[in-house]
């Protein structure tokens, strides 16, 4: 790191990076509550980013796997990445190296654990269930016709 970023905020950034991947919006709010200047922030959250030691892309790629292990859709992961800083470009591009079979394998999962868990009878709740989850409706058409034939 070069001599005039502030060292305190370069021991922040790189105790909040070595625990997981931060969006950049995450690091500037996190060093924002902290009390950091704006300036020392930008500086600082640019400086690991052009050595490739912060990376929104890493972040995202990252941030979507977790989110496929909890059977969440691309809806929902849309919604959270913006929320996270994160442009819609990189979020479509990485979304879109999904393929759709995963999305429909997903929104089955995601019915089935549901209904194992706590029964649903009614198709309007269980459809409102799988938007929340933030799956389309092309993929709640496919989970639901699946979940029928195999009861």
């Amino acid at each position: 790191m070069s001599k005039s970023l502030n060292s305190d905020i370069t021991k922040l950034i790189t105790k909040y990076l070595s625990i997981r991947e931060h969006s950049q919006l995450e690091l500037r709010n996190k060093l924002s509550d902290k009390g950091y200047s704006n300036d020392e922030i930008f500086d600082a959250i640019n400086e690991f980013a052009s050595k490739d030691i912060q990376s929104d892309l890493r972040f995202t790629e990252e941030f979507i796997r977790s989110r496929l292990k909890k059977n969440k859709g691309p809806r929902l992961i849309t919604s959270e990445l913006i929320n996270r800083g994160i442009s819609e470009s990189i979020i479509s591009n990485k979304l879109l190296e999904i393929p759709e079979s995963e999305w429909h394998k997903l929104a089955t999962a995601a019915l089935v654990k549901k209904l194992n868990t706590s029964p649903i009878h009614n198709e309007e709740k269980i459809y409102s269930f799988l938007i929340s989850r933030g799956f389309e409706h092309k993929m709640i058409k496919y989970a639901l016709k699946e979940f029928k034939n195999e009861c």
